[in-house]
C-alpha cells in the first residue's frame, strides 16, 4: 500500500477524504489516540469504544488516504513514516477544529464577534461610554466599531446592514428598523458662569427672548437644531442668532468667553468645560430621546446582548451624572 507521498500530499488528501460533517473529525482523533498509545486496546478504552470498530476506522483512514499509518507488525505498534508525518499535523487540525467548535458556541451565545455601532455626538460624549464599558466587562472578545453619525446616516447604514447598532434621535419612520428609548437626554440652556442667568436652578424660556444664542449648525445636528427651533416657536420666543457653529467644542469656548449662549443636549455637560454652566429648562420641551437602532431582522445574538446591556448600563449613567452634576440632579426625574 505504501505509495511516494509529501506532507502536504497526506494533509491534502486527509481535509478532501474526512467525513468533515462529523463535528469531532472522528478519524483523526482515533488516529492520535492509537498514535499516542502505542497499542489498539489502551486506545479503545481511552476513547470508550470497543476495540475491533477502532481498528476498522484506522483502516478506513488508511485506506482514504492510500497510506499505511501505522506499522502492525512491531509490539508495542508504531507509526509508519506516513503516520508521523501526519501526527502533528493531524493534533494541530483537531486543535483549529476544537477552537473552530467553540468559536461557534460562543458566538450563538453573544460572546464571541464584531459589532459596527453607529452613534450621535451627544451619545458618543455621554452614555455610550458606559454602555462599551459594561458590554467590555460582560463581553471581552466581541470587538466594538464605533463611527460617529448623524441620525440619518445611521437610519441609511441601517437599513443597509453597513452598522448593527445605532444611537440616535427619532422619530424614525422606517419600518425595517426597531426603536428602543434609551435617555431622554432634553435640551439645557448652556451659558457663561458670569452671566446673571446662571444663578437661576432653572430657566423659563420668557427669559431666552433678548438672550444671544449660538446654534449648533444643522448640518452638524439636524435634530438639535430642529428642536431649538420647536422650543422657540412653541414659547413663541426669537432671540437673536449671533452665531451658529459645527463643532461642539467651539460653542463651549464661545460660550465660556460671554458670546453668547445655546442650547445643547444635557449630555454634554460630560465634557467639563470651565467657564459653563448647564441650566434645566422650564417644559414643555421637544421631546426627541436619545435612542437605540437596530434592523428589526438582525437577529444576531451578539446584538441582542449589546441591547441588554445597554439597557442595564443607561440607568446607572443618569445617576452618576445625577451625583456629579448637582444642577441637574434636583430634576433628574424631569430632564433626564
Amino acid at each position: 500500500m505504501d505509495h511516494i507521498f509529501s506532507v502536504q500530499d497526506i494533509l491534502e488528501q486527509v481535509l478532501y477524504s474526512v467525513d468533515i460533517m462529523d463535528p469531532e473529525m472522528r478519524l483523526l482523533r482515533y488516529f492520535v489516540t492509537v498514535a499516542e498509545e502505542r497499542h489498539f486496546a489502551r486506545a479503545a478504552d481511552r476513547l470508550h469504544i470497543a476495540q475491533p470498530p477502532l481498528s476498522q476506522q484506522i483502516q478506513k483512514l488508511e485506506r482514504q488516504l492510500g497510506v499505511d499509518l501505522i506499522d502492525r507488525s512491531r509490539r508495542p505498534i508504531e507509526l509508519t513514516d506516513a503516520g508521523k508525518a501526519l501526527l502533528p499535523e493531524a493534533r494541530l487540525a483537531l486543535t483549529h477544529a476544537e477552537r473552530a467548535f467553540a468559536a461557534a458556541r460562543r458566538a450563538a451565545t453573544g460572546q464571541l464577534g464584531h459589532l459596527h455601532i453607529g452613534a450621535l455626538q451627544a451619545a458618543v460624549d455621554g452614555v455610550l461610554s458606559y454602555v462599551m464599558r459594561a458590554h467590555h466587562r460582560d463581553y471581552p472578545d466581541v470587538t466594538l466599531e464605533l463611527n460617529e453619525l448623524g441620525t440619518h446616516e445611521q437610519v441609511t447604514q441601517l437599513v443597509e446592514r453597513r452598522i448593527d447598532i445605532g444611537f440616535l434621535r427619532g422619530p424614525v419612520d422606517d419600518p425595517s428598523l426597531t426603536i428602543q428609548t434609551l435617555i431622554d437626554d432634553p435640551l439645557v440652556l448652556v451659558t457663561s458662569e458670569d452671566d446673571p442667568l446662571a444663578a437661576q436652578q432653572r430657566i423659563a424660556p420668557s427669559l431666552l427672548a433678548d438672550q444671544p444664542m449660538i446654534l449648533w449648525t444643522r448640518s452638524a445636528a439636524a435634530t438639535t437644531y430642529a428642536d431649538i427651533v420647536e422650543f422657540f416657536r412653541t414659547h413663541n420666543i426669537e432671540p437673536p442668532i449671533v452665531d451658529e457653529v459645527p463643532r461642539i467644542q467651539t460653542i463651549l469656548a464661545l460660550v465660556a468667553s460671554g458670546s453668547g449662549s445655546s442650547l445643547l443636549p444635557a449630555s454634554f455637560i460630560n465634557l467639563n468645560r470651565n467657564g459653563v454652566r448647564f441650566i434645566p429648562l422650564h417644559g414643555p420641551l421637544p421631546y426627541r430621546p436619545l435612542a437605540l437602532a437596530w434592523h428589526t431582522t438582525n437577529k444576531s445574538p451578539s446584538v441582542r446582548a449589546f441591547i441588554d446591556v445597554a439597557t442595564r448600563a443607561a440607568p446607572q449613567y443618569l445617576r452618576d451624572l445625577s451625583d456629579h452634576y448637582p444642577q441637574l440632579a434636583s430634576q433628574s426625574t424631569e430632564i433626564l
